[in-house]
């Protein structure tokens, strides 16, 4: 039971973020393609933080298993916001790179925590419904956060997606508590 009221609060959680990201969505590579200049450029800084994701993720998913899902959660939400404040001061092509870079930590954290935690709160003949149903509630979500990413860009500028994002990823830290972190000895 106290695993199914943590997957209800781990789906409320992962819809927030499906919204804070779908908000970004394309609206991030439009911004981010102003700053670079160019397209080459472009699909290098997205190399930097596939390669960096793919490095971390080993990482993460060994000491998530000792430390437990929620600290990188937390981690994740922090710097992720960081980041996207970080986003909107830029002005050089190897500001972005590092950025990217980081962005490639965060992203494996929070993919590798989010897909382990999944199987830790839900029963192994029931996984994969279980799975599905969360990425359907969160794509519905992040739709509605593309849908209000063009809005607010059009009406507040490019920036006051990356604003707002920080402080939902944030504020979204609080659902965290209410998750019961099941451990296996």
């Amino acid at each position: 039971m106290e695993n199914a009221k943590s997957l209800r609060m781990f789906t409320i959680f992962s819809s927030v973020w499906g919204i804070v990201f779908g908000l970004l969505g394309p609206f991030y590579t439009v911004y981010l393609s102003s700053i670079t200049g160019g397209m080459e450029k472009l699909g290098f800084a997205f190399s930097i933080m596939i390669l960096v994701q793919a490095a971390t993720s080993f990482i993460v998913g060994h000491y998530s298993d000792r430390l437990g899902r929620k600290p990188f959660l937390f981690a994740t939400a922090y710097m992720d916001a960081a980041i996207l404040l970080f986003y909107t001061v830029v002005t050089e092509t190897w500001q972005v790179y590092i950025l990217q870079a980081f962005l490639g930590v965060t992203n494996a954290m929070s993919m590798t925590v989010r897909e382990s935690l999944m199987g830790d709160l839900t029963k192994k003949e029931k996984r994969g419904f279980a799975v599905g149903r969360l990425n359907a509630v969160v794509s519905v979500f992040a739709a509605a956060g593309l849908a209000l990413g063009g809005y607010m860009s059009k009406f507040f500028g490019l920036k006051s997606i990356f604003y707002l994002g920080a402080v939902v990823i944030t504020l979204s830290t609080a659902l965290l508590f209410f998750i019961h972190e099941p451990r296996s000895d």
